[in-house]
């Protein structure tokens, strides 16, 4: 009888330590235009308590928000707009970076040139764009504010799940 018990409780934890951490995932969005230092507390708590979020913190050497989140129960999109609505940036284009965190074999790195930008917000809405598509892990830009012409948006992929031709219609797309 303690034997079984036994075995079901390491069975458990088996299944606890390998099998949630599969979902458990961790996100660095940098947004322009915000300063958290009003109401740092009150956003950590409203990320904190939101479904799915195990926690939340803001780097503030870099003015990054940090969150790590169970992805089986709020995708990256909701999670996302849960960010913009509180900070009031739903309609603004205003996701300049972000990271998500994964470090395996098959990431691989690339540059978008955008050939000629039209504004800041149309390339800030391209990083957020970037941020929603599976296997897209990274995103930042060398935008400058004075040259407009072949602005660079640093990537990192997966190319198990990005190919080249997904790339070149990305670049078509953001060049389009």
């Amino acid at each position: 009888m303690k034997k079984s018990i036994l075995l079901d409780f390491f069975f458990f934890l088996f299944v606890l330590y390998f099998c949630c951490d599969a979902y458990m995932e961790k996100i660095k969005i940098k947004f322009d235009y915000v300063s958290y230092y009003d109401f740092e507390e009150e956003f950590l708590l409203y990320l904190s308590k939101s479904y799915g979020i195990i926690s939340a913190d803001i780097d503030k050497k870099t003015n990054e928000i940090i969150v790590e989140y169970d992805s089986s129960k709020i995708s990256l999109e909701l999670l996302t707009k849960e960010i913009l609505i509180y900070l009031g940036l739903d309609k603004i284009p205003s996701v300049i970076a972000f990271d998500k965190c994964v470090s395996n074999s098959h990431i691989r790195k690339n540059i978008i040139v955008i050939k000629d930008i039209c504004c800041e917000y149309c390339l800030k809405d391209m990083i957020k764009e970037l941020l929603v598509v599976d296997g897209i892990e990274s995103a930042y830009t060398d935008f400058d504010y004075v040259n407009k012409y072949n602005v660079n948006i640093f990537i990192t992929y997966d190319d198990t799940i990005i190919n080249e031709e997904k790339l070149i219609d990305l670049k078509n797309k953001f060049n389009g």
